[in-house]
């Protein structure tokens, strides 16, 4: 399986994923927010998932901050927007991934 990955140097918190089950930012430039569906990798970053011919993803940039909003996958409300920094965005050329970039985020405020 051939991935393109950009990382920057810093991990997630460990077990975070399972505290939420979407996530919801704007982009400068873009006129509707978007919300993607958290996905579960057992890993310890929030991982979302964004089709590679979407208008989003030629604007996230590893490192930048972003203000986003979870939805919790409990009964709980959300916290409301918080500070969240994109660590990676690997591209999946093959498997049922392809055609997909994964975005690792990890929230900088809690």
């Amino acid at each position: 399986m051939e991935i393109k990955t950009i990382i920057e140097g810093k991990s997630c918190d460990k077990g975070i994923a399972s505290e939420y089950c979407s996530a919801e930012f704007h982009i400068d430039g873009l006129e509707l927010p978007y919300q993607f569906r958290i996905q579960d990798f057992s890993a310890p970053c929030l991982y979302v998932l964004i089709k590679e011919n979407s208008d989003i993803v030629s604007r996230l940039k590893v490192g930048e901050t972003l203000n986003v909003k979870y939805y919790s996958s409990r009964s709980s409300p959300t916290k409301g927007y918080q500070k969240t920094a994109v660590r990676h965005i690997t591209k999946n050329d093959r498997g049922r991934l392809r055609g997909h970039y994964l975005v690792g985020l990890e929230i900088l405020e809690r």
